[in-house]
């Protein structure tokens, strides 16, 4: 098969991976017997809301060749956000360090909130953070973190 002629297909969307990402699928139009197929499926772009992206990882299945995308842009149901600033005071005396608790917002169903806590960043005090440092969960009627219990 002509190199122009390779294409994917059967491109599907998967659940959200990380802040703002989510993973998408497809199948490469190409023989499981093509000897460079591995190469040429990490070569080859597919286009997801209007711009080319390379595979992250490729992979045979079902005699297909499978590609792995994580898509990071157009993806607003995979954008959680902080809310509820909460100044805990000095993490420990002349640490320099303060504890802040917020409540991770918009988390997808069956996400890995520990990924999605370390990924979301956050603003305050003039300063930004790619995520947080640390995470627990918690089942709670609070408005305040700081008085859950966590799971």
């Amino acid at each position: 098969m002509p190199f122009n002629e390779i294409a994917w297909t059967n491109l599907e969307s998967h659940s959200c991976t990380t802040y703002a990402t989510r993973e998408y699928v497809a199948q490469l139009n190409i023989s499981s017997w093509k000897r460079r197929r591995m190469e040429i499926c990490m070569a080859t772009p597919v286009v997801v809301h209007g711009w080319p992206h390379w595979p992250s990882r490729c992979e045979e299945r079902s005699g297909k060749v499978v590609g792995h995308f994580a898509i990071n842009h157009n993806e607003p149901d995979c954008v959680t956000y902080w809310s509820g600033y909460r100044d805990m005071g000095c993490i420990a005396s002349g640490s320099k360090k303060r504890h802040i608790e917020q409540r991770l917002e918009n988390l997808p169903f069956g996400s890995d909130f520990k990924e999605f806590c370390a990924t979301t960043p956050a603003r305050f005090l003039d300063r930004k953070f790619s995520g947080a440092d640390s995470c627990v969960t918690s089942v709670c009627a609070s408005s305040y973190p700081s008085r859950c219990s966590p799971v």
